[in-house]
């Protein structure tokens, strides 16, 4: 729980700090970039390194993070969690604001219950 609060507050600071820095960038915009396509532009820089005989697998025996649904998944709960970021752009209590709140809340929950069930899961099962 902790984690996702903090990956939150994290979003919002760079948002917000992104919006004053950019000259109005809206702050969901702001949000999806820092917390979603940054940490996927990363996964595409490096994949190769993830391959067998990269710099991160020389062996070629660990399968990389990116092989796992979970990686995905934290992904995409990141990307929702942006749309909090969208939310306040839309205006706190416009019916638009709503829908971004609802996407918010279930990336949210969605990454609570992913980091819960992560913590469960060995290696064998996936």
């Amino acid at each position: 729980m902790r984690f996702v609060l903090g990956t939150a507050a994290v979003g919002l600071a760079l948002g917000v700090t992104l919006k004053l820095l950019l000259g109005g960038t809206p702050i969901g915009w702001c949000m999806l970039v820092t917390l979603a396509a940054l940490p996927l532009v990363g996964v595409l820089v490096t994949i190769d390194d993830d391959l067998p005989g990269g710099w991160s697998n020389p062996g070629g025996k660990t399968r990389p993070p990116w092989f796992y649904w979970q990686s995905w998944a934290d992904l995409a709960a990141r990307a929702a969690i942006s749309g909090l970021g969208f939310a306040i752009d839309a205006g706190w209590y416009t019916p638009v604001a709503l829908v971004w709140w609802v996407v918010g809340a279930v990336g949210a929950a969605a990454s609570v219950w992913l980091h819960r069930r992560g913590g469960r899961i060995s290696a064998h099962d996936l």
